[in-house]
């Protein structure tokens, strides 16, 4: 591991990645369905768009979305979005048919709607792009 101790404070030199913008990554089978899906139900912007990826931004963050050979659905959320009032998202979203995932390990810890209530207070909902991708929603108490 490039012979970091970690167990150590942290170095007190530059740090190179400090003001980067972070960059996320999702596969998908098809950029026109992945475009209809992210930039024109979600909203997001599209940064660029060449034959081999799909550029969006979604705040100050960019996310690269790649069509590789063979696509390899995660069974675990992969992305996520942090909103504010997320049963506001739920409902407007809902209305786009975006499907939100009912979990019945939840519990009543769950909305009929797909907002889980952590014991924390945060709340987290889960839905699927048409990939099968897992992204999320979530509002944190602050």
């Amino acid at each position: 591991m490039l012979g970091l101790n970690l167990t150590k404070s942290a170095p007190t030199g530059p740090r190179p990645l400090k003001d980067a913008t972070p960059m996320g990554f999702l596969a998908v089978s098809d950029f026109d369905q992945a475009r209809a899906f992210y930039e024109g139900l979600l909203g997001l912007t599209v940064f660029s768009q060449d034959e081999y990826a799909l550029v969006l931004r979604s705040g100050s963050t960019l996310i690269r979305v790649t069509r590789p050979p063979q696509l390899y659905v995660a069974p675990y959320t992969v992305f996520g979005f942090q909103v504010t009032n997320i049963d506001d998202k739920v409902f407007a979203m809902t209305a786009l048919d975006i499907r939100f995932e009912l979990y019945d390990w939840l519990g009543a810890a769950q909305t009929p709607h797909g907002v889980w209530t952590a014991p924390s207070g945060d709340k987290v909902a889960w839905f699927k792009d048409p990939d099968g991708n897992l992204l999320s929603i979530s509002e944190h108490r602050v």
